[in-house]
Formats: C-alpha cells, sequence, structure tokens
C-alpha cells in the first residue's frame, strides 16, 4: 500500500507504504518457513473481504491550506507482476 500526498502548492509527500505479505513466504513465494514454525508470529497478511485500519502521522509545509491524499493498494503475483487493487483519493482542508 503506497499513501501520497499533494499540498495546494505541489508538493508531493509519500506520507507511508505498507507490505502485507506472508510470512512463511519469501518475495518469489517459496516458502521459508513451515506453518508449524509460524504460529505464534504476527499475522502480517491482508484478509480477503475484511476492512484493516492504519493511521499514518505526517507534516504538511507551513502554509498549506489544502491536500490531496492518494492510497494504492497494489497485489504482486510475482516480483515482476503487479495489478492495483484499489486506489483511494480524497481532498482534505485545513481550517484557518
Amino acid at each position: 500500500m503506497d499513501v501520497t500526498a499533494r499540498t495546494d502548492s505541489g508538493a508531493v509527500i509519500v506520507v507511508a507504504k505498507k507490505e502485507y505479505r506472508e510470512i512463511g513466504l519469501d518475495t518469489e513465494g517459496n516458502e521459508r518457513l513451515g506453518a508449524w514454525q509460524i504460529k505464534e508470529i504476527i499475522d502480517l497478511t491482508l484478509p480477503p473481504q475484511k476492512r484493516i485500519d492504519e493511521r499514518f502521522i505526517v507534516e504538511f509545509p507551513e502554509n498549506t491550506n489544502t491536500a490531496e491524499i492518494e492510497v494504492i493498494l497494489k497485489y504482486y503475483l510475482s516480483p515482476s507482476y503487479e495489478s492495483t487493487v484499489h486506489k483511494l483519493t480524497k481532498k482534505i482542508s485545513f481550517g484557518k
């Protein structure tokens, strides 16, 4: 998941990058740990049909009035193949 912000002055800020994956597999899909070895480890997967709330803190440049936040969730079937699963853009305003 990539989260970026574009301010009203045109500055682009990388807010966060987060990776959800199966712990027992490496980036190429090869098994590195068996299920019995990882049962006590935290789950880093993004379950299908379930919502996960994330919170990120970002500092905007002084005098920023508005910003456009973009969140892109991509699925990597393999290291060379990616597909955009969901994209959301919202504009926020800072009250004065």
